[in-house]
């Protein structure tokens, strides 16, 4: 049940998070938004005093007709709310309830009664963030967010004094998810040298300006360190703490999220409170994400317009952020797509038909090791999901990983970490890392929100290695004989905990 002090309380934390450079947005106290919210109360308290998908249509029905009778064009408003209610699935209608989405807000702005808006009108642009947004290394995609400019501007330079390159970019204002209110900008910065540190600001071209953040190029043969989260959502401090020092101290030079980035739930100002949160390291190296089950409102409309991923400005990928190939030292990855709009698992036809022509085109002289990467996981023991879920992805693309020689495939869903050994038709194939004839499956759905971890768990298959429940994120070291991979738990002092390690070797001469 939500209480108004509840409400205020849910209102007052999303204010207290959010980035200080920033006003806070101005809330829609239109006629229209304050009736729908008053009247969502209503049926919320209906809703929260119900078991059963038939009882709670029962109840909302009989309080819409009561309240109702006689107003034809009410009543039809008034199950429209029911009904959206109804669509919510339980597990996250609890999260909800745990502040994570203030139910008259969110209900009313999904029933585009309410306005979202991103950000004040006059504040400087936010939510800054970086991608690796092509095949072309001389190129660095960036994003960013304001309510209402029309223009969109990068300045770049090799110093912070002298931005006196420039190239403009796409302001998208056709999103609309969840009645939100903003407009998000994608630029690139071209021209770029390997090895090159620059600096750069974005904005509309004239007065309003983001600060300057800077990035370094990174070279073809760098090793490189990846920090590697899943389902992680805007509250999760500790582990964006730590990613951000290892940014800072230039031990992480790129981050994947392999899905549920922000755990917004089509309640869009938690998109914008997450990138908020994030953009002291996403503005400084590049951040490529996955699409998770927690994006599929609006049939993913959030995910695909917020991140400027491969496949947007050329070839690589679905042209929609859904799934990409991209290239970073000495590592090949192929990020996919195990979700549909109704929050199943399944990889479509089209990302197979990529995954399958796109592995048979790596370079395993320039890039040894292939990593791929997706929201679900094929192979984990401590889940349900890890039963029907796991074995439709891997019947449906197990032998064309194999075939490849995929060496690693990272994953997340399930709120824990789990390590395998190389593992092929769920039987192991060796108990050590040295040039593996089958892929090792990392879950690492642990990085922190609201539903909390999952655990312990006993009775592990064969092939399970090590799993472990705390809130953490991994890092994967790539040179070129070697992926060198860690899981820390997240703290809030102090250097993050080794959990787990192990090395994955491939000598040169191995035949791969």
């Amino acid at each position: 049940m939500f209480s108004l002090f509840t409400i205020a309380l849910a209102v007052c934390l999303v204010a207290t998070f959010s980035n200080n450079s920033r006003a806070d947005p101005v809330p829609d106290t239109s006629d229209e938004c304050m009736a729908c919210k008053a009247e969502v109360n209503e049926l919320s308290e209906v809703w929260s005093n119900s078991t059963t998908i038939d009882e709670i249509l029962k109840n909302l029905d009989r309080q819409c007709t009561m309240k109702y009778k006689t107003d034809v064009k009410a009543l039809a408003k008034c199950q429209a709310k029911a009904a959206v209610f109804v669509q919510i699935p339980p597990s996250i209608f609890h999260g909800m309830e745990d502040l994570a989405w203030p139910i008259p807000d969110g209900m009313c702005a999904t029933l585009y009664q309410c306005k979202m808006t991103c950000c004040g009108p006059n504040d400087p642009p936010e939510q800054v963030h970086l991608s690796l947004a092509s095949s072309d290394k001389s190129l660095m995609g960036v994003s960013w967010v304001t309510l209402n400019e029309e223009s969109s501007v990068v300045q770049y330079g090799t110093s912070a004094d002298d931005l006196s390159m420039s190239n403009s970019g796409i302001p998208t204002t056709n999103y609309n998810g969840g009645n939100w209110i903003g407009t998000i900008h994608r630029a690139t910065m071209t021209g770029l040298k390997q090895g090159t540190k620059y600096f750069y600001r974005v904005g509309d071209g004239s007065s309003r300006w983001s600060e300057v953040f800077d990035f370094t190029v990174m070279h073809d043969d760098d090793v490189i360190t990846y920090a590697i989260i899943g389902d992680m959502d805007f509250d999760s401090a500790n582990t964006m703490a730590n990613v951000n020092k290892l940014v800072q101290d230039g031990k992480v030079q790129v981050v994947v999220h392999s899905g549920d980035e922000s755990y917004a739930d089509g309640y869009e100002p938690h998109w914008d409170l997450f990138f908020n949160r994030i953009q002291p390291w996403a503005a400084r190296v590049p951040y490529m994400a996955a699409a998770g089950n927690h994006e599929f409102w609006y049939n993913f409309s959030s995910y695909k317009n917020r991140f400027f991923l491969p496949g947007v400005v050329d070839a690589g990928g679905s042209g929609d952020n859904m799934f990409y190939s991209w290239d970073a030292g000495y590592t090949h990855w192929v990020t996919g797509n195990s979700e549909t709009a109704v929050d199943t698992a399944n990889f479509a036809d089209e990302y197979l038909a990529f995954l399958e022509e796109d592995l048979s085109k790596v370079d395993r002289s320039k890039t040894p090791f292939v990593t791929v990467n997706f929201h679900r996981p094929m192979y984990c023991s401590n889940d349900d999901e890890c039963v029907t879920k796991a074995s439709k992805l891997k019947s449906q693309s197990e032998d064309i990983l194999l075939r490849h020689k995929v060496d690693l495939v990272i994953g997340g869903h399930v709120h824990a970490y789990e390590r395998t050994y190389p593992v092929a038709k769920e039987a192991s194939t060796q108990r050590d890392y040295v040039n593996p004839s089958a892929p090792t499956y990392i879950v690492q759905g642990a990085s922190g929100n609201r539903e909390n971890n999952k655990g312990p768990y006993s009775n592990l298959p064969e092939w399970s290695a090590f799993n472990d429940q705390s809130i953490g994120f991994g890092l994967l070291t790539v040179s070129r004989t070697s992926m060198d991979w860690k899981f820390l738990a997240s703290v809030s002092e102090g250097e993050p905990i080794l959990k787990d390690s192990f090395i994955l070797t491939r000598p040169p001469a191995a035949k791969v």
